[in-house]
């Protein structure tokens, strides 16, 4: 989840006025997505019948706390308040997550969350072609091998698990 959650999770921010930066914009949804991804993989780690969906949640619930702090910290610095919670859609995916049966969880957690990565790849891609922050651009450029190596963790979690990938 690399820059994960900004990445990852999906919606946009979801905050009252605009934020007055595309930069601003990101940091918003990254810190909205990080909370979501460190919820979601704690979930994950204990919920799962899975060894490796279990791994994979604690893996994404580590990545995402140190993910976070270098948000908060270009935040500060660029003086963007962030919520203190996820966006809607991803507070919706937390309950589908909670209310979920343990025998159905790891089909839902890993195929939504390959989906979250691949909008988290296009959302790297687009705010490395606008942002002039270098910060920011740092965040993203650390983050979009983790993004890659995520997806492909969950792709052979799909795999391995027997679950159908989902048709375009």
């Amino acid at each position: 989840m690399g820059f994960a959650a900004l990445l990852v999770l999906p919606g946009s921010a979801a905050v009252a006025a605009r934020p007055a930066s595309p930069e601003a914009e990101f940091l918003i949804a990254a810190h909205q997505g990080n909370l979501a991804q460190i919820k979601a993989g704690k979930l994950a780690a204990r919920k799962s019948e899975s060894p490796v969906v279990r791994r994979l949640g604690k893996r994404f619930a580590n990545y995402h706390k140190k993910l976070d702090y270098q948000v908060r910290a270009v935040s500060k610095r660029l003086d963007v308040n962030l919520p203190d919670e996820p966006n809607s859609e991803q507070t919706q995916l937390a309950e589908q997550y909670r209310a979920a049966s343990p025998a159905d969880f790891d089909a839902l957690f890993v195929t939504t969350q390959i989906a979250n990565y691949e909008r988290a790849a296009k959302l790297a891609g687009i705010v490395l072609a606008v942002s002039t922050d270098p910060a920011v651009r740092r965040i993203v450029e650390g983050a979009t091998p983790v993004i890659e190596e995520n997806r492909g963790a969950l792709t052979a979690a799909r795999d391995q698990l027997g679950l159908e990938q989902p048709q375009e």
